[in-house]
């Protein structure tokens, strides 16, 4: 288990929950996380939030959500959690529907005030999937504009990127270091979800230090949460 360090900085957590938002399961797994892995943003996907509002275990926390779908009076999508200022956020879904369930992938762009005065950019996102490598490559294009468009230095773009396939990593890598963007290996990156060898999740940075990463193995998603820490010196 990972320890707690003085080193100036902040903990951040990066977690596809596939749902698991309103079960009691994810409640108590999701504070134990919080208990031994201090985190001051969050960012999920695959969340599942009631038209009534966030659950109690997200209220200690600033909040943004965007939505790809809304069923039964339930909002689902990627959601950006902060106990950092967070001081604006804008959403962004696919032009792409998937194949068979025909629904829109969702992503979130939010600012965040750090320790000391600085402004870091998150990119919250869950990456199209069920499409032709071409679609994947589109909506990987717009993603491109929008990282483009991010004047801060300090920049995370972190998710489920679906990159289950050689070609999808090489295209997404390509794009992350024409931003100058890189990516964050966990000392046990063999515990990120995969599909064919291929992990699905990433955390990308850039004008930041990693001082520790690590995978969290759970039983509650059938993806696991990559934990890591920064400094911003």
């Amino acid at each position: 288990m990972m320890e707690r360090t003085p080193v100036a900085g902040f903990g951040f957590l990066c977690w596809n929950i596939q749902k698991r938002s309103l079960a009691e399961e994810f409640r108590r797994e999701f504070l134990h996380l919080l208990k031994h892995y201090p985190s001051d943003i969050i960012a999920l996907q695959e969340v599942k939030i009631p038209e009534t509002g966030a659950p109690g275990h997200f209220q200690p926390f600033s909040r943004a959500l965007s939505c790809n779908f809304v069923r039964n009076r339930h909002h689902f999508g990627v959601m950006t959690l902060s106990k950092l200022p967070l001081t604006t956020h804008s959403p962004f879904t696919t032009k792409v529907r998937e194949a068979v369930i025909a629904t829109k992938k969702s992503a979130l762009l939010s600012r965040h005030t750090l320790p000391g005065g600085e402004t870091l950019a998150l990119l919250n996102l869950h990456a199209i999937n069920f499409v032709p490598h071409r679609l994947f490559v589109r909506e990987l294009t717009r993603i491109s504009e929008w990282i483009g468009s991010i004047e801060e230095r300090r920049t995370l773009v972190a998710g489920d990127f679906n990159t289950w396939s050689r070609k999808r990593q090489i295209s997404l890598d390509g794009v992350m270091r024409e931003h100058g963007l890189e990516r964050l290996v966990p000392e046990n990156e063999k515990s990120i979800k995969s599909i064919l060898g291929m992990p699905l999740d990433h955390i990308y940075y850039r004008g930041l230090t990693p001082l520790a990463a690590s995978v969290i193995d759970t039983p509650i998603s059938d993806h696991n949460p990559i934990y890591a820490r920064f400094s911003v010196g």
